[in-house]
């Protein structure tokens, strides 16, 4: 896959497989092509050469309202004039789900990432970390085919981040959930990634297991 913006390429032979289920992390710093590739699997980019495939379907001409993805972006974007519970509902009411389900997957994602106490009151009252809690929320109270994770835990502090890096990965084993995660942390990737992809200035360095990757900087470390 690859991507121009201009004479700026933002991609250039970008190219893996992302298995059913799997927890995988984009790996790089800023600049290295992260969100890019994230907007093009979501729709929101068209690539300029090769194609994207979700659950086996080229997707290529799908709009992405149909591509059954929840993309979660590192700047965060609630209603301001919808209230905590009906800013994570809106997804559900989408898909016009029962009024008592909807209660419930709100209930229970709430009490997750610790934001019962958010769900009566609008945006303009939280705090940076808060609404990024709440936008999370919203974007994984949907069942779509991939999750789509751009930096998700970057406004928060360090105590609360380490909380929700372990949240986050339980959720996902037990939802079964193919997820694509997207960190400029080497130490977060390491942590959560099933297999981690390494871009850099939108080349790919890299991709393996964790114990792969690990043993490669090891030895990067040792020469």
């Amino acid at each position: 896959m690859e991507k121009r913006f201009g004479d700026v390429i933002a991609l250039r032979d970008v190219s893996f497989t992302v298995q059913e289920g799997e927890f995988f992390c984009i790996l790089g710093p800023s600049g290295a092509g992260k969100t890019t590739t994230l907007r093009t699997i979501a729709g929101l980019e068209s690539p300029d050469a090769g194609t994207v495939f979700i659950g086996g379907r080229d997707v290529h001409r799908v709009h992405p309202r149909d591509r059954d993805v929840a993309l979660f972006f590192q700047e965060v974007a609630l209603y301001p004039h919808l209230n905590g519970f009906d800013n994570i509902a809106f997804p559900l009411r989408r898909q016009r789900l029962p009024a008592t389900d909807i209660r419930r997957r709100v209930g229970e994602i709430s009490e997750t990432f610790g934001i019962v106490h958010l769900l009566g009151r609008k945006p303009a009252t939280y705090s940076g970390g808060e609404r990024q809690r709440v936008a999370l929320a919203r974007a994984l109270i949907r069942r779509p085919h991939v999750y789509l994770l751009d930096e998700p835990l970057s406004n928060l502090d360090a105590k609360l981040r380490l909380d929700m890096r372990a949240e986050l990965k339980r959720l996902q084993r037990e939802l079964g959930q193919t997820t694509i995660y997207v960190t400029p942390d080497q130490v977060e990737a390491m942590a959560m990634g099933d297999r981690l992809l390494v871009l850099r200035q939108g080349e790919p360095q890299q991709i393996g297991t964790r114990r792969t990757s690990s043993s490669r900087a090891s030895s990067a470390r040792r020469r």
